[in-house]
């Protein structure tokens, strides 16, 4: 697979993006294969530009998006589709080639370190896996420590023994991931 760099406009603004060419070689044992890889790298990328035109149309409705944890939820929703196309294991490649190559204005822009881009659409993933009713318990430093544990929402009632302790202490992002690793390694729940 090659990568070359392709210019295309956005809203009026020209940004450079990488465009992925793969050569075949006639006759190879593994030409099969590298047509599959393609035909799903290509229904990969169609698929993230229907998203992005979708997670654009939702920005539009936010001004100040970037700590608004409705709006983060909302894309997070969108991003889903990781999980529906079972393409789990290409979160990272995903959330690179959205946040950095094509559409880095909905994801905190141009700011981030290049290594630091697809950390914004993965807690925005993994924060859309928080039943809603939850996502107003918490600020987002809160959730972005409570997110760092794996699969902690899938522990409903862990989950919302962190919330209430949260409500009653309103603590740092910091002192929420230190309550959390000393309840995970002690097993014992807040309120207990």
């Amino acid at each position: 697979m090659v990568v070359t760099k392709k210019k295309i406009k956005i809203e009026g603004k020209e940004i450079e993006v990488e465009e992925f060419d793969t050569k075949l070689i006639p006759g190879s044992e593994a030409v099969e294969a590298n047509i599959n890889e393609i035909l799903k790298e290509e229904d990969i990328e169609n698929t993230i530009k229907t998203v992005l035109k979708n997670i654009s149309s939702i920005a539009k409705r936010y001004k100040g998006r970037e700590n608004n944890l409705n709006y983060l939820y909302k894309i997070g929703r969108q991003l889903q589709f990781v999980d529906k196309e079972g393409w789990q294991d290409k979160r990272g490649k995903i959330w690179k080639r959205m946040a950095d190559n094509l559409r880095p204005d909905l994801f905190q822009g141009e700011k981030q370190v290049k290594t630091e881009k697809k950390r914004i659409p993965e807690f925005m993933y993994l924060f859309a896996k928080v039943p809603k009713r939850y996502i107003q318990s918490a600020n987002l430093e809160q959730w972005h420590e409570i997110l760092k544990f794996k699969d902690i929402y899938k522990d409903k009632k862990f989950l919302e023994k962190i919330l209430n302790f949260i409500k009653k202490k309103n603590p740092s992002g910091s002192t929420v991931r230190k309550t959390i690793k000393n309840l995970k390694n002690s097993k014992i729940l807040p309120g207990s």
